[in-house]
């Protein structure tokens, strides 16, 4: 049976909305970064406090937690972290470290640093990173997509670097708001209706802090993600009470329509 349009009385208001999207600072906003830690320590992060800091890792039997004592083991979490606080300043981040030092992971470790951020109450959770792989490995991957989906967390996702029409987990999940990159301006982001990876922000030669203090220019969609990550954030921190099934919808509204070829 289909669902009934939804009414006007619960759609917001696109003044409104994008005025959040402008002015909207991601106050009192959760995001969960899943990558491979967060140096606090770098001077490009100004004294960054996290709400959490939890290192995730498989031993040979039981999946271990521990704490994460403000390191990045690969420099990738530390440049996602500095984009998302350009975008949006007054976020609450929480590093759950999943990758390891050769930037690789395990699909466990990532769901059970997803799960550990959805019981910690966070609104929307980073992931600038994907999985190819066997039929069961995207079973894996959806059970937790579907976790916080129904929890009202929005996971937005980086597609592959290759090419957007690779299929990468999570980003190819419908409720996941998938981003691709490519070459515009900071505050440039864009929306295409005919593919599966939704949403295209800045993310070709982003300068960005990395390990040990370092500075790189980098470029991917692991980078444009972040971005988009902070404009929901700034819409969320002005429109609290959102419903959480219309982020998606409305942020296609908000973007630039995609008419390159």
């Amino acid at each position: 049976m289909d669902e009934p349009p939804i009414s006007d009385d619960h759609w917001p208001d696109l003044k409104t909305a994008r005025i959040a999207l402008q002015e909207g600072d991601g106050k009192a906003v959760k995001v969960a970064i899943i990558d491979s830690g967060i140096e606090i320590g770098h001077p490009a992060l100004k004294g960054l406090s996290l709400s959490d800091d939890i290192a995730v890792s498989s031993g040979r039997i039981n999946i271990r937690v521990e704490e994460g004592g403000g390191v990045d083991v690969y420099g990738h979490g530390t440049a996602v972290a500095s984009i998302l606080l350009q975008e949006a300043p007054h976020v609450e981040i929480g590093s759950f470290r999943a990758l390891d030092s050769s930037n690789h992971s395990r699909n466990f470790v990532i769901a059970e640093c997803v799960n550990q951020a959805i019981a910690r109450g966070y609104h929307i959770i980073n992931c600038s990173f994907g999985c190819r792989g066997l039929p069961r490995y995207v079973m894996e991957y959806k059970e937790w997509v579907d976790s916080a989906y129904l929890a009202g967390v929005h996971v937005v996702a980086a597609c592959s670097n290759v090419d957007a029409g690779i299929r990468e987990w999570p980003a190819y999940f419908p409720s996941v708001i998938s981003v691709h990159s490519t070459d515009c301006g900071k505050s440039e982001f864009f929306h295409r209706n005919d593919s599966m990876i939704s949403f295209l922000a800045k993310g070709e030669r982003v300068e960005v802090p990395w390990i040990d203090g370092k500075i790189k220019i980098e470029t991917g969609s692991s980078f444009a993600t972040p971005v988009v990550t902070g404009k929901i954030a700034r819409i969320l921190s002005v429109m609290p009470e959102l419903d959480a099934t219309l982020v998606k919808p409305l942020l296609a509204r908000l973007a630039t329509p995609w008419d390159r070829k």
